[in-house]
């Protein structure tokens, strides 16, 4: 069975490094910035397949599920590589669906964090600094779930496993990763 790795875009960078060179595949976007993440990615042990949700997406994800198929493990940033922050795109459902994959949500946090001021707040561990990734439960998407109540699932053990990476390093993180014990829906986010 597949493992289809999910996390929140701006806690991808510890997430990337702790599954270096396992051949896992990955979506990079067709711009600027995808370019420089796709090289990074490839660099470091990933194959890379290009396309987002604004461009070039199901072509992308035609070919992510042929090689999950092949019988490689796959990761998305499920909230896409523009947002909005923490909201699940419907591209790690399709992809659950038409894979048989397991859904297994992985975050991280670091002890001395530097948040970028990009729509994601996205986290960089700054040197010698304590640092944690964490794993959700692994679980299928069932065949009688809605869309938005896989994403919302997919979500909510994000948000779970992301609060409790927060309180193992100990930090306060800006608005937008702010996790509290109890995930909100959809609708509350920032």
């Amino acid at each position: 069975m597949p493992i289809l790795f999910a996390l929140w875009h701006g806690r991808m960078f510890l997430s990337i490094q702790a599954h270096r060179r396992e051949g896992i595949v990955t979506m990079a976007s067709r711009s600027k910035d995808g370019d420089v993440i796709a090289g990074w990615l490839e660099r470091n042990g990933y194959s890379v397949v290009r396309g987002s949700s604004s461009r070039g997406g199901s072509q992308a994800l035609r070919e992510m599920v042929r090689r999950v198929r092949a019988g490689r493990d796959a990761a998305l940033t499920v909230d896409g590589p523009t947002g909005p922050p923490r909201i699940v795109q419907p591209g790690i459902v399709q992809l659950a669906r038409l894979t048989g994959g397991w859904i297994l949500p992985v975050t991280s946090s670091s002890a001395r964090p530097r948040f970028l001021a990009s729509w994601d707040r996205y986290l960089l561990p700054l040197p010698f600094s304590q640092n944690v990734v964490l794993y959700g439960e692994p679980f299928p998407i069932p065949a009688d779930a809605g869309d938005a109540e896989a994403g919302e699932r997919i979500a909510a053990s994000l948000d779970n496993a992301t609060g409790e990476a927060v309180r193992v390093t100990g930090i306060t993180p800006p608005d937008v990763c702010t996790l509290l014990a109890e995930p909100e829906s959809a609708e509350n986010r920032p």
